[in-house]
């Protein structure tokens, strides 16, 4: 009896743990389409363009435009999460209309433990967050 119930909680603590990492992955991928899409919000407001980029070491994601200093107050920069590296580091350029121009249409996130989740950003300014998948390995 004690080495099922022994069992059952190893089980159970390993799925929970893998659980957990998804979980954490996909928020901190919601995070970053949260950014872009405030980012998207304020250049409506505004009527004005903003620039949306990673800074030179691709650890802070935040306006970088020299003339937004009014949507620079409503919108922090964010730090790129320890762990997690991206696929690219695009510049966004998001127009008062809501459209955005990118060089990369995509960001997927991995989490170092073959885990990954793809955010899809589309030129009319829609913001997708994908499910967690684990890696696949090509030989």
């Amino acid at each position: 009896m004690v080495l099922v119930s022994g069992i059952l909680t190893a089980v159970s603590v390993i799925g929970f743990g893998k659980a957990r990492s998804t979980y954490e992955l996909k928020g901190k991928a919601d995070s970053i389409a949260r950014q872009i899409e405030r980012t998207r919000s304020l250049a409506i407001k505004y009527n004005q363009t903003l620039t949306l980029a990673f800074t030179s070491q691709n650890t802070t994601f935040g306006l970088t435009c020299a003339d937004c200093s009014e949507a620079r107050t409503e919108l922090a920069p964010m730090t790129i999460p320890y762990g997690v590296t991206l696929s690219s580091y695009p510049t966004l350029t998001v127009n008062g209309n809501g459209t955005i121009e990118t060089s990369s249409s995509s960001i997927t996130l991995n989490d170092g433990n073959g885990k990954q989740v793809a955010i899809a950003i589309s030129n009319a300014g829609r913001v997708g967050v994908g499910d967690v998948t684990a890696e696949t390995v090509t030989r």
